[in-house]
């Protein structure tokens, strides 16, 4: 499907909004005659919609505001963000005064979510089962319950998210979960920056782990042991300029990490990590460059998802010292870029490339200073729209990732779960990695009825991971071809793509069986890098 556009329009000074009118459709419309019957009418009566008080908090505009278009396309990228939103559109309605009055329409998707799963994703097997509203009684906090049992062993989790405390912009974000080897709690209140023209931010994150973590080779487990992890980051932003097409942002955290490891029955002699803690203040830079494009059918189907094609460039830097708790006197420093580019025809790109890491000045186990942990990253995607009148998505993603002296326990790696669908989870692990993805979806042109696109995807996966001290080489090049099932769900939450995914190893392989059968959720590789998932700290641009 070819791209959609916001045209942008500078309002005349004495423009303004004078009313907001808010329509929420239900999840099916009985003025459509196919989805005038009693499955889809029932379903709308169990359907709780979200409350007009919800819509209106999300909008960046109030009666006696300016009439800027540019805040009537970002409040509709707001509204399309949460989930339970499935389209969301501003319309202006002229008055004799030369005023406009606003009409806010929004469709909700169905949130209640009875959940039962089970999936297979690089010869590893999944059980999920709970239940999950993300629009309890039409206000728009979302409640989890789940019990899940995996490689991992058997967890339960409860969580709670709401996008709006209270009539305020404070959001809160909590997650909490019993494992089989331990426990976790995270915990975030946020007042974010919500708007490209929002003036300031904070908040207090805050998460408590305590797990085993598994080391992995050639997809087979050589290690394991506990982990005790805390991380607390309070913040506080500001706006520094007045552009909302070119935004500078400035913000100061401190951050105190602590992580402790302690051996099990597994652990192999002199393989535990060395106890860290990092603890000292970061200061934070980002630009944002406002060039948002609409398009369907490239993540999810029939969906609009923004994207935006211009620079996203974050700097990061601080101190972490003994004196404030830090095991050692280090600099942290992380810069990154996000930028798109095409988008005025049948296709776009993503590219992002940049590096995080350490600069340790003092530890008890170094003599001088040097660079520890340091990841260093580049991504490339292409999305094309093949026909212009059926839902034919070529896609191309390429990635290089090196880990330059890493700590013991983090390491780049790939399988069935990053890219290379033909391989068993974690199967290959270094300190530098490269992978590349071609792969076709289609979708047949018409929704099933009213629930979901029915498609599929043929690929070719191909990359590899060496150790350190080994380049890469033709030999160790690890590739799959295979083809797949998509089935859409178009009045879900965020519009889930479920895939079936058959892959088959081409080229010398040590596993036993060649093909590789992938059941779940998403994509099969996505934007950013997916050969680093361990470094939280590279936050990326979506």
């Amino acid at each position: 499907m070819a791209p959609a556009y916001a045209k942008k329009k500078r309002p005349a000074k004495h423009m303004k909004v004078q009313t907001i009118q808010v329509q929420v459709q239900n999840v099916f419309d009985p003025e459509i005659p196919s989805e005038n019957y009693w499955p889809y009418r029932v379903a709308n009566i169990i359907h709780i919609r979200t409350r007009a008080a919800v819509i209106r908090r999300q909008l960046l505009m109030r009666p006696g505001d300016i009439a800027d278009p540019d805040l009537f396309d970002e409040s509709e990228r707001n509204l399309r963000a949460l989930p339970f939103v499935k389209s969301a559109n501003i319309q202006e309605i002229p008055r004799p005064s030369g005023d406009v009055d606003l009409v806010v329409k929004t469709q909700d998707t169905w949130t209640l979510k009875p959940q039962l799963n089970f999936g297979t994703q690089g010869n590893q097997s999944t059980f999920s089962t709970g239940i999950e509203e993300d629009n309890f009684l039409g206000y728009g906090k979302s409640v989890t319950v789940f019990y899940t049992k995996d490689q991992n062993g058997v967890s339960r989790e409860l969580g709670y998210v709401d996008p709006q405390i209270g009539n305020t912009r404070l959001t809160l974000n909590t997650d909490f979960k019993d494992t089989s080897t331990g426990d976790e709690e995270h915990v975030n209140l946020q007042q974010p920056f919500y708007s490209l023209e929002s003036r300031w931010s904070a908040g207090m994150m805050t998460d408590r782990v305590i797990g085993v973590q598994k080391v992995y080779q050639s997809g087979n487990e050589i290690n394991e042991y506990t982990q005790r992890h805390l991380h607390l980051d309070p913040s506080v932003g500001m706006r520094l300029n007045d552009d909302p097409e070119n935004v500078h942002r400035l913000t100061l955290r401190f951050r105190y990490t602590k992580d402790d490891y302690l051996p099990d029955s597994l652990t192999q002699p002199n393989s535990l990590p060395a106890n860290n803690t990092l603890s000292g203040p970061l200061l934070v830079w980002n630009f944002i460059q406002s060039q948002f494009i609409k398009e369907t059918f490239i993540d999810k189907a029939e969906r609009v998802e923004d994207f935006n094609l211009g620079h996203q460039l974050t700097a990061e830097t601080g101190y972490s010292g003994r004196a404030m708790g830090a095991t050692d006197n280090s600099v942290p420093y992380s810069v990154n870029d996000g930028f798109g580019f095409g988008g005025e025809g049948q296709w776009f790109g993503l590219a992002s490339l940049g590096l995080a890491g350490r600069y340790n000045t003092y530890a008890s186990n170094q003599i001088g200073g040097r660079p520890l942990n340091t990841l260093y990253f580049g991504n490339l995607n292409v999305f094309g729209h093949l026909l212009s009148m059926f839902p034919l998505t070529g896609v191309a993603h390429m990635e290089a990732t090196y880990l330059q002296n890493p700590d013991i326990q983090d390491f780049v790696q790939l399988g069935g779960d990053t890219g290379l669908r033909g391989y068993p989870v974690k199967a290959f692990t270094g300190d530098k990695s490269v992978l590349a993805n071609l792969e076709t979806r289609f979708y047949a042109p018409y929704e099933v009825l009213h629930l979901a696109y029915i498609g599929g995807a043929a690929f070719v996966d191909a990359g590899q991971v060496q150790p350190q001290g080994v380049g890469f080489n033709r030999r160790d090049l690890h590739a799959d071809v295979g083809a797949g099932f998509r089935f859409a769900l178009t009045r879900s939450t965020i519009g889930t793509v479920y895939r079936v995914d058959f892959a088959y190893a081409v080229g010398p392989v040590q596993q036993t069986n060649r093909w590789v059968v992938s059941l779940t959720a998403g994509q099969g590789f996505g934007h950013n890098n997916n050969s680093a998932p361990m470094f939280p700290e590279v936050t990326l641009p979506n």
